[in-house]
């Protein structure tokens, strides 16, 4: 990945966006910059770029974020990025393919899951891309409803995306800016400067999480601490405290699909199953 980075670095030229793209339309924004629809000036047909704001990321990053992104490019599951990467006075750009049914928030409504056939078609796929992942030693630290791309309303075919924040599996990763129901325990108990070292399992319990929203509508606990009462009653569950049945909001579950859940979503991260796991429960 260095060595591709230190290349890739060499070769990315220096143009304006306006001089080569009409932008069509924009399909989204965040802090790092936004993603756009656009037309080359010079005919052929449209292309999506990835806008990264110079002041919010660095050129390692961009770097790092786009060859991810090619390395990945193989795998059926993981949205691939195209060989056509350049930077402006403002931005760093890359290319990546258009996913024409937008991403899974656009599929649910608020508590209302999925159809179940749903469920397990994106399941299965996203099993796969973070397999791919974490066999090639990377971890996503970014799954969630948005990064999940949807190529049909019907989920056959579904990709992960956004390489943002994906890093090399041991990396030191610090408590986190914001708190996010995704975030495992073990981030979230994280304070100051303490450190721990990145795992595929961090991808693991975020990937159950997605599920438990797209079978619900909904996200089991706002923090996965011991001060939100969801994520107590969750965890007094796990670890079999006696008097402590399934708590309310995953009752509706069969007791595979709790079995799978319970797998996945294991206290200790040494203990949580892999996240091709799922498949047995498909």
């Amino acid at each position: 990945l260095e060595r591709l980075m230190a290349r890739t670095g060499q070769e990315v030229p220096q143009q304006e966006l306006e001089d080569h793209y009409a932008v069509l339309e924009e399909l989204g924004s965040g802090t790092y910059g936004r993603v756009v629809l656009t037309e080359p000036r010079d005919g052929g047909s449209a292309v999506v770029l990835k806008l990264l704001l110079k002041e919010k990321t660095s050129r390692q990053g961009f770097l790092r974020e786009y060859c991810i992104g090619r390395c990945l490019a193989g795998h059926g599951a993981c949205l691939r990025a195209l060989p056509l990467a350049f930077e402006t006075a403002t931005h760093f750009a890359f290319a990546q393919e258009l996913a024409p049914a937008g991403d899974l928030c656009a599929l649910l409504s608020p508590g209302e899951g999925l159809a179940e056939e749903l469920v397990k078609r994106c399941a299965q796929q996203l099993a796969q891309a973070l397999d791919f992942m974490h066999s090639h030693g990377l971890v996503h630290r970014d799954v969630k409803l948005d990064n999940v791309l949807l190529f049909d309303p019907q989920c056959q075919r579904v990709k992960l995306g956004d390489f943002g924040l994906t890093r090399v599996q041991g990396s030191p990763v610090g408590a986190m800016s914001g708190t996010l129901p995704y975030a495992p325990p073990e981030l979230c108990q994280l304070q100051g400067s303490e450190m721990l070292e990145l795992d595929s399992s961090l991808d693991v319990w975020a990937f159950a999480v997605l599920l438990f929203c797209l079978c619900t509508g909904c996200f089991p606990w706002a923090l996965a601490a011991s001060s939100d009462p969801q994520f107590q009653d969750f965890s007094a569950w796990q670890e079999g405290v006696e008097g402590q049945g399934v708590p309310v909001a995953w009752q509706s579950f069969s007791s595979g699909a709790l079995e799978m859940f319970q797998r996945l979503l294991q206290l200790d991260p040494d203990r949580r199953s892999p996240a091709m796991e799922v498949q047995k429960y498909l």
